[in-house]
């Protein structure tokens, strides 16, 4: 005959398994990512340049990038779409080719990982540009060429200075384990020397369309 005070026992155990096995109702609010301010926003780049794995290098003068952050907080990764990417004339490369390059968007521009300092020392995120999708056209002395190139590029936001109009978007792979582009339906004899990856490099002065750049967080 079991005694009161074992099976009171019994059921205080099994009460507390439950409760412990039972997510938390006051557990805190889950960490998110912030973008101030959101909305549109517009990048700026000087030298951009795509490198295949041969080592076969295109450059553009110049180029240009816009899109839109939306209403924070966000879960991420996902923190921003790129809706345009044009990268303007002259673009250049090997054996005095000349190239254009039109893209296909939306991209997306995804947060990894959230650090203190950056170039302004106010913070700086890890990340990545997916989705990427892009025709090369060009035409060299060894003919005409056409590809395609799409994936995802490694990438670092740079917070602006406080109140500040100087935050950039720093394409640059790291030196391991960078993404890497996938090149394909390559079309013409120019192509023949073309490689089967690319990495992309450059860096882009971001701003929204109030002026000052946005300032992105993780709390």
């Amino acid at each position: 005959m079991l005694k009161k005070s074992s099976v009171l026992t019994a059921v205080g155990a099994a009460v507390a398994a439950i409760a412990l096995a039972a997510p938390s109702a006051t557990a805190g609010t889950t960490a998110a990512w912030t973008v101030t301010p959101s909305g549109a926003f517009t990048g700026s780049a000087g030298v951009t340049s795509l490198t295949d794995n041969i080592g076969n290098q295109i450059k553009c003068a110049t180029a240009t990038a816009s899109g839109d952050a939306p209403t924070s907080p966000t879960a991420g990764p996902q923190l921003a779409s790129i809706t345009a990417a044009a990268f303007n004339a002259p673009c250049t490369g090997p054996f005095n080719s000349t190239w254009e390059i039109s893209t296909s968007t939306p991209w997306t521009l995804n947060g990894t990982s959230y650090a203190a300092g950056g170039t302004n020392g106010t913070g700086v995120v890890t990340g990545n540009i997916g989705s990427i999708s892009a025709t090369v056209t060009g035409k060299s002395v060894l003919g005409e060429c056409t590809f395609e190139v799409t994936g995802s590029v490694d990438a670092k936001y740079n917070n602006p200075s406080s109140g500040g109009s100087d935050g950039t978007l720093d394409v640059a792979p790291p030196t391991t384990g960078a993404l890497l582009l996938s090149i394909g339906s390559k079309t013409g004899p120019g192509c023949n020397i073309v490689g089967a990856t690319a990495t992309f490099k450059g860096s882009y002065s971001i701003k929204h369309s109030s002026g000052v750049s946005p300032v992105i967080s993780y709390s």
